[in-house]
């Protein structure tokens, strides 16, 4: 329109010199206005971030693909509130944690399966399809017959939910986000659309609507077709495999020229049998060498790392200085996408140079797209004809390709997050002696847990005081540095020397925890503290002996005041003290669980099944220290003394000259003869000795015994036993 109208002005202004410069003017104009479209295909960034804009293009899946998808519906944040402790002048502690719901639309076209599922980068779900965060999941395939998801319809109505059918999607039910910074992270599926490879040719058809229309010849293991046309959507994919329009006996189809058939010599299709002459070429371009690129760089999708943006590059024979850069939306291993690059240039290379051929009426029998020879051996692609009269012009374009095969490529360094199996929990509870000062006046119960990989991480636990009573929450339960159980019995050990003669063979849940060696210094600084059933203990030196075992040697045994617990069937649970992640049981609760029934109820983070551990009851830190040293002495006149050393079970190590403190609210035993005579005893003392005169002697029957217990704020200490002979 432009070129029209400045034309006419041109000419009434200017003359035909001024008609001339209007028109010129006006072709630009119009150029400029009436210009074409650029093409809007898919772009390898849609793929990565997820996105929740309205009016969002959400592409077609082919294949095996990494595709992040469209937030189409979403929750609030649901927060819940957690309050714990408080009472007795001790503040409350309310803890506030975060999920969502969502529903996340993959492809516009049906699925067949989601594999694995990342969440920030890191793997939600891995292949054994066990979530790290807990959480109910759907999917639905994209099917024209799926009903609306449950949980929408509860949200907003069964008149107003909807079905997204033919759409693929995937709801989130009450997804925690505690590890997310409390918002709904970056997600991105492994979506698996069709068996196996596709190609250009299962792509064309499925989007132009017509089977057997396209033939592909090089295999994708997945491929993301968007695009306002199909055109945009087929072009990147058809560039690549260079497929172009070719005539068949069939009809008009979309294929590479090596798929279109064999080579056929030019000089066979003549009216009239004759040799090419040079008078037959009738014109011959070629484009400059500046005109090509001097190299191919494509860029795809690596699934030896996860689906991340690989690159390979190849040189083209002849080009120029600058680079040109393909988005290809398709996943190819790294020796597939170099050979496809290099066959991508070769064909750059070929098509700098065209010829136009005279033919007669014979050779429109050529099929368009195929490949014609001329007499010196070359080769060329028909890519197109005019008929003028009795005569053919052919459009040749070279076509000599060099054979491709897959050579070897480095994909780069996987930098992706480890897929572990699912982990087998153990969740362990241990009933402490007291260690350090002040003496304790509740329980001290430790949790320990630990799954068979580094994938497991951690339980959230609940206290149960009896049964039928409401779950008080405990917790969040870290991953243990060392924890196992024997796997060999233990005997008794010297509780006052090294113990040299036995040795812990301990068997750790997980492979990867390692226990290390410490000189003695080290032991009486003390290192190494460990719990086997009811004895803490420490180790010198540890051996491995096998995947997961270990030898513990150079014991100090019995410590704290454990040595009657010593004796340990093969099984018995193992704890490395040393540990950050341990958790104490609250002060409270562990008050509550002196009686029987209690129990610790625990999932795993990534679980919905609950697991029961027993609490122990026996309070081991409330207890006083068994005396020490007993002593029987007869005083010469038919009666007995008796003495003893006390101990303390908040400064259980050995001082000389130093009085250790009482420990308690003040220093008394309980004396008692076993079996009990009538009329002897018992006797409360306040000092560590007692005398019993020779008339209380001379009733106590040959083969008795005195049992001394020290009298603690909470408890009696375990007996010292003395014969009386």
């Amino acid at each position: 329109m432009a070129t029209l109208v400045l034309t006419v002005v041109g000419g009434i202004v200017g003359g035909p010199v001024g008609a001339a410069i209007g028109a010129a003017v006006g072709q630009q104009i119009d150029a400029e206005i009436f210009k074409p479209k650029g093409r809007e295909g898919p772009r390898l960034a849609d793929l990565k971030v997820q996105a929740s804009t309205y009016g969002q293009q959400i592409p077609q899946m082919f294949g095996t693909m990494r595709v992040a998808g469209s937030v189409i519906w979403a929750t609030d944040l649901i927060e819940r509130r957690n309050k714990r402790g408080g009472g007795k002048g001790r503040p409350s502690v309310t803890e506030f944690s975060y999920a969502a719901s969502l529903a996340v639309a993959l492809s516009s076209r049906p699925i067949r399966a989601i594999r694995r599922i990342w969440a920030d980068g890191n793997l939600l779900r891995g292949t054994s399809g066990t979530f790290q965060e807990r959480c109910i999941f759907r999917w639905y395939g994209g099917g024209e017959d799926q009903a609306a998801d449950p949980l929408i319809a509860s949200a907003v109505g069964m008149a107003s939910a909807s079905a997204f059918r033919g759409l693929s999607y995937a709801v989130f039910e009450e997804l925690e986000l505690a590890n997310f910074g409390n918002r709904i992270p970056s997600l991105t599926f492994e979506v698996e659309a069709d068996a196996g490879d596709v190609d250009a040719g299962l792509v064309g058809d499925v989007l132009l609507g017509e089977a057997g229309r396209c033939a592909g010849r090089w295999p994708f293991a997945g491929y993301a077709a968007s695009g306002d046309r199909a055109r945009d959507a087929l072009a990147p994919l058809f560039e690549a495999d260079a497929v172009r329009l070719a005539s068949r006996p069939d009809g008009w189809r979309l294929m590479p020229a090596a798929l279109a058939g064999a080579s056929v010599a030019l000089a066979d299709f003549r009216e009239a049998r004759r040799d090419e002459a040079a008078t037959d070429c009738a014109e011959r371009r070629r484009a400059p060498m500046d005109a090509l690129p001097g190299i191919i760089r494509l860029r795809h999708y690596e699934p030896e790392r996860d689906y991340q943006l690989g690159q390979q590059a190849s040189i083209v024979a002849g080009g120029g200085v600058r680079e040109e850069r393909i988005d290809l939306p398709a996943v190819l291993p790294a020796a597939s996408a170099r050979a496809l690059a290099r066959q991508m240039a070769g064909a750059v290379a070929d098509g700098r140079e065209a010829l136009v051929w005279r033919g007669d009426l014979a050779a429109l029998a050529l099929p368009v797209g195929g490949v014609v020879t001329l007499a010196d051996g070359s080769g060329w692609r028909l890519a197109a004809r005019t008929v003028r009269a009795a005569e053919v012009l052919l459009e040749l374009r070279r076509h000599q390709p060099l054979p491709v095969d897959e050579v070897g490529a480095d994909p780069g360094t996987p930098v992706t997050a480890p897929d572990w199996p699912d982990a087998v929990a153990m969740v362990q509870m241990f009933d402490l002696p007291n260690i350090g000062n002040p003496a304790a006046n509740v329980p001290q119960l430790l949790v320990a847990g630990a799954g068979s990989n580094d994938g497991w991480r951690g339980a959230d636990c609940w206290f149960v005081a009896a049964p039928g009573s409401a779950p008080v929450p405990v917790g969040t339960l870290r991953p243990a540095t060392a924890l196992g159980e024997l796997d060999a019995p233990l005997a008794v050990g010297s509780r006052a020397l090294f113990d040299d003669a036995n040795s812990a063979l301990v068997r750790l849940v997980n492979p990867s925890m390692i226990l290390e060696s410490v000189d003695d210094a080290g032991l009486f600084s003390g290192a190494n503290r460990a719990v086997i059933g009811g004895e803490l203990l420490q180790f010198g030196r540890a051996d491995a002996v096998g995947p997961s075992l270990w030898r513990l040697s150079r014991l100090l045994r019995g410590r704290s005041g454990t040595e009657g617990a010593m004796t340990h069937d093969m099984g018995a649970p193992f704890v490395l003290l040393d540990d950050p992640a341990l958790l104490m049981l609250p002060g409270d609760l562990a008050g509550v669980a002196e009686g029987a029934g209690a129990t610790l109820q625990w999932t795993s983070r990534n679980g919905m099944a609950l697991a029961e551990v027993d609490v122990p009851g026996g309070a081991v830190a409330l207890r006083p220290l068994t005396p020490v040293h007993g002593r029987v002495r007869r005083d010469g006149a038919g009666g007995v003394n008796i003495g003893w050393v006390r101990r303390s079970r908040v400064d259980t190590g050995w001082r000389d000259h130093v009085d250790l403190p009482v420990g308690e609210s003040r220093a008394a035993w309980r004396v008692a003869v076993v079996p009990a005579v009538a009329g002897v005893g018992p006797w409360e003392c306040l000092t560590p000795e007692l005398h019993i005169p020779a008339v209380a002697m001379a009733t106590v029957p040959p083969g008795r015994a005195m049992e001394i217990r020290q009298i603690g704020d909470f408890a009696l200490s375990l007996p010292l036993t003395l014969p009386l002979t």
